[in-house]
């Protein structure tokens, strides 16, 4: 039923066959998350870099009358990942155990077709985008999951992903204000409060953006 939803929602689909996109590797914007049944919602500012494997989301997070509000990087091919309570003023590291998920269409994704968010009646109106969907499953739990995401036709941006359980329900995520590449090179390095003294002197040479890909 959510896949019906959200082409309704997003407009008129367009006739032609559409074609799998790629999305630029590296990019910044802002998210808003919700979970009806987990009684959640979540907006923070995302840096992404699929090249190295990395993720950086400054969040505020809610859950039923509960509020938080966290600075988590996660470095995945470090395996390890630092979670900045920004109320608390700890930091928390932990091995990272659940799989990397490329913002990208997958290469077993499903096309949905391709459908205007807003109008194509008049100029600068709409956006065109086009829709994919199908499942994976997280090992950890032995959970499988369907989703449905979208992506701009021109520039194949990341818009929305929605993803579904029995068990989990609907998660909703928004993308927008979406800039591409990386505005500050640091962006990925641990905060000091994360750091011991000596991991922060040779933070450059520890966290800092590789030479290459292995």
């Amino acid at each position: 039923m959510f896949i019906i939803a959200l082409l309704c929602l997003v407009g008129i689909a367009v006739a032609q066959q559409p074609h799998p996109c790629t999305s630029p590797p590296q990019w910044e914007g802002r998210i808003f998350s919700s979970n009806e049944k987990q009684h959640d919602t979540m907006r923070g500012k995302i840096s992404y870099d699929a090249t190295y494997r990395r993720v950086r989301i400054i969040e505020d997070f809610e859950v039923g009358d509960d509020e938080y509000a966290f600075d988590i990087l996660s470095l995945f091919d470090s395996g390890l990942e630092f979670v900045y309570d920004l109320k608390a003023h700890n930091c928390t590291r932990r091995p990272i155990t659940e799989q990397w998920r490329d913002f990208g269409i997958p290469q077993n994704a499903r096309s949905y077709g391709e459908a205007y968010i807003g109008s194509s009646s008049f100029p600068d109106a709409g956006v065109l985008i086009t829709i994919w969907g199908g499942n994976f499953t997280i090992p950890s739990v032995n959970v499988t999951l369907s989703y449905v995401s979208t992506w701009t036709y021109k520039g194949c941006l990341p818009v929305s992903r929605t993803v579904y359980s029995d068990t989990y329900g609907n998660d909703v995520l928004s993308i927008y204000d979406v800039t591409v590449g990386i505005s500050d090179p640091n962006v990925f390095i641990p905060r000091r409060e994360c750091l011991t003294a000596e991991e922060y002197t040779m933070r450059q040479a520890l966290f800092g953006t590789p030479n290459k890909k292995n």
